[in-house]
């Protein structure tokens, strides 16, 4: 009888608009949640039953029901900080997440934090991804737990160094032999701080005579103020420029339990003589001591930088990303994540700016990209269809009743 039709067509109405209801007060729920991601409901009309032997034009709809829940992955506005471990991406892309089991999940959630040992989590405790790096910072292709390592860095011993200055072509010879306690007896003289293996500074001082042979300089080095060594003479041609020289290996005896000596090739190539003051244009030398850790930084590539005491900078990881070719397949696991499945496809992961996937931007994070004003223009329209389902109910009753009361 179409009446009992119509009573069970308004009662799937008030199921479907009774799960949209809930969709709806989900995302509101979730207005302040980080990368929240907003869901809307998907209607579909169920098979119709024919009153004319099969016409068109006879058919009777069955209702309604809740064809499927859509997630909106369109990006949600970003929000600074000021805390270098909140992540946002901007473009495509999720964060692989892994907890203690092994599992992964995926979320645009980036309020991440540390653990008690180092390690890169997320408030539920799940690790973030990331490639791991060797002891030196190169990045390798293995994906693991990013820790963020506060070890001292180990020292590195000077093992090359340069020195770019210029030399007064008009100065003249000094009339007595050298000795470094004589600021007379030379031209010229600079200074350089060294390393040794054990990371300890010393202080290399060069001196530069010149000699009655035209265009020739002696050279002598002193370190940590002892007795100075003569070393090859510096030669130059008419125009100025360096050609003999340039490339120098001094070996320099130290003190202190670091090995000795220690060799240090020495590049004066860039030196010249003209007719101005003599001065120290530039000097450089590769070694270091050791630092401490200091702070951090992550770049737009999802590099996890360390900076330490001693001006070194260290790569300790880059955070990979995945993305999938129907992200609409991911089903919510719950606390920001997904889950991926067989409709979502594989993840295809990467590092951030590279194959298609978004930037990381620190201190910063994405927040819920839920519009409230939406959500309560569909609660209106939801209540509405929610009210005139049950008044068809009603109706229906009405129309039975009278049925009822025809024997009467």
């Amino acid at each position: 009888m179409g009446i009992l039709t119509s009573l069970f067509s308004a009662v799937s109405g008030l199921n479907s608009y009774g799960n949209a209801m809930s969709v709806i007060g989900n995302n509101i729920a979730n207005v302040g949640t980080v990368g929240f991601k907003s869901s809307r409901s998907s209607f579909a009309d169920l098979v119709s039953a024919s009153l004319g032997g099969g016409s068109s034009a006879a058919q009777v709809g069955l209702g309604v029901f809740l064809n499927d829940v859509q997630t909106s992955f369109s990006q949600g506005s970003l929000t600074s900080t000021g805390n270098t471990l909140d992540l946002a991406i901007d473009g495509t892309g999720f964060f692989q997440l892994r907890d203690n089991a092994g599992v992964s999940s995926y979320s645009r959630a980036g309020n991440f934090e540390v653990n008690n040992v180092g390690q890169i989590v997320d408030p539920s405790g799940r690790f973030l991804q990331g490639y791991q790096t060797s002891s030196t910072g190169v990045v390798l292709g293995t994906v693991g737990n990013i820790t963020l390592s506060t070890a001292t860095v180990a020292p590195q011993a000077t093992s090359t160094a340069t020195v770019v200055a210029n030399l007064d072509s008009t100065a003249a010879v000094p009339g007595t032999a050298f000795a470094v306690t004589d600021p007379t007896t030379y031209n010229f003289s600079n200074g350089m701080a060294f390393y040794d293996s054990l990371g300890t500074q010393h202080q290399l001082r060069m001196y530069y005579v010149k000699t009655a042979t035209a265009n020739t300089w002696n050279l002598y080095s002193q370190v940590d103020g002892g007795a100075a060594t003569a070393r090859t003479d510096l030669a130059f041609n008419s125009s100025g420029v360096l050609t003999g020289g340039g490339a120098q290996t001094f070996s320099l005896a130290l003190a202190g339990g670091a090995a000795t000596p220690q060799s240090v090739a020495m590049d004066f190539s860039a030196m010249t003589q003209f007719g101005a003051t003599s001065n120290l244009t530039d000097q450089t030398q590769d070694g270091f001591t050791s630092g401490s850790f200091q702070s951090l930084s992550i770049d737009p590539a999802g590099r996890v930088v360390a900076q330490f005491s001693n001006g070194q900078t260290r790569t300790l990881s880059q955070i990979v990303l995945s993305r999938f070719s129907n992200p609409n397949g991911l089903v919510r696991s719950g606390e920001n994540a997904f889950a991926e499945t067989v409709d979502s496809g594989a993840p295809l992961a990467g590092a951030p700016t590279n194959n298609g996937l978004g930037r990381l931007i620190s201190q910063t994070i994405e927040q819920s990209n839920v519009d409230l004003g939406k959500e309560f223009v569909d609660m209106i329209i939801t209540q509405r269809a929610f009210q005139a389902n049950s008044r068809a109910i009603t109706t229906s009753d009405e129309m039975l009743q009278e049925l009822v009361n025809l024997k009467r």
